[in-house]
């Protein structure tokens, strides 16, 4: 990437920096593995580095003007927007996943699935996919829980599993221990 040098070069780059501060601070992110506080205090960085870049290669009185924009303070790292709102999402998606037919006939069947089937890891990664926002709900993680907050993406692949659990030959009917569980859930069990 060239060196900016003019003027110009950086006051767009300053100006795209603040909207993008401004705009991950009012609404967040979308970054699956960091917080929307570590994103602020990266763009932050840019700031801070556009500046020094002006200070370094413009002579004093041709700053532009946004470089006198005071810079955004240091976030806590941990600072999500929409903090309730994305908790209130992540609620409503689990019991969208929960109550789907196709979610529910997959979790009875997918023991019959054996290890070289092809569709196990797919079909696999669609369970863990509800039980990893279960936990992520229960620890407070608000990344993972953004990550989930929408679960109509998920739905056209649990139909599709479904489907392939349906029209497999020779399946079985198997109870799982997860049912077992589900059902006796009032009930101590022994072992």
């Amino acid at each position: 990437m060239p060196k900016k040098t003019k003027q110009k070069d950086f006051e767009a780059a300053l100006k795209e920096s603040f909207n993008r501060w401004e705009n991950l601070y009012q609404y967040g992110g979308s970054d699956p593995f960091w917080s929307d506080g570590c994103n602020l205090n990266l763009v932050r960085n840019h700031i801070l580095n556009d500046k020094r870049e002006i200070t370094e290669t413009m002579p004093a009185g041709q700053y532009p003007d946004i470089y006198y924009r005071e810079t955004p303070p240091e976030v806590d790292r941990d600072y999500m927007a929409r903090a309730d709102e994305i908790r209130q999402h992540a609620k409503t998606a689990l019991e969208t996943y929960k109550a789907n037919p196709d979610y529910q006939f997959i979790r009875r069947h997918i023991s019959s699935l054996r290890p070289k089937d092809e569709r196990l890891a797919s079909i696999t990664r669609l369970m863990n996919t509800v039980s990893g926002l279960e936990e992520a709900i229960k620890h407070g993680d608000l990344v993972t829980m953004r990550w989930y907050e929408n679960p109509a993406r998920d739905m056209e692949s649990m139909a599709s599993a479904a489907e392939y659990l349906r029209e497999r030959p020779n399946k079985e009917e198997q109870i799982s221990l997860f049912d077992y569980a589900d059902e006796n859930d009032d009930e101590e069990m022994e072992w």
